[in-house]
C-alpha cells in the first residue's frame, strides 16, 4: 500500500499493469462523482480514472478537501448557540411574516 498525500487516500498496489487506454475524467465528471468515490461505491476502474484526474488538477483536489471537511463544519455550526438577542429578533421577524401572509 502507498499513501497518496495529495488525495488524502491510501492506495493498494495491485501489481496489475495499467490498461493502454486510460480515460481521464474532466473537472465536471470528477465533482459529480465525489460522493460515490468517498462512499467507496465506485468501480476500481472508475476510481483509477478519477485519481488520474485528481493527480493533475489541484483545483479538484482542493475541492475534494473542502468537500470532505463540510460535514464537520456543519456539525460545528449546528452546535453553536445563537445569541438570545438575535434569536428574539429572528422570532419576531418570522412571526410578522407569518401574520402578513395570513
Amino acid at each position: 500500500m502507498k499513501r497518496d498525500e495529495a488525495l488524502g487516500i491510501i492506495e493498494r498496489n495491485e501489481g496489475a499493469p495499467q490498461p493502454a487506454e486510460v480515460r481521464m475524467y474532466n473537472c465536471k465528471d470528477s465533482i459529480n462523482l465525489l460522493l460515490e468515490y468517498l462512499d467507496g461505491e465506485m468501480s476500481p476502474e472508475d476510481t483509477q480514472h478519477l485519481k488520474e484526474h485528481l493527480r493533475g488538477c489541484s483545483p479538484c483536489v482542493e475541492f475534494l478537501r473542502t468537500y470532505r471537511a463540510t460535514p464537520g463544519l456543519c456539525k460545528k455550526a449546528l452546535a453553536a448557540k445563537m445569541p438570545k438577542e438575535v434569536a428574539d429578533k429572528l422570532t419576531e421577524f418570522l412571526r410578522s411574516k407569518i401574520k402578513s401572509a395570513s
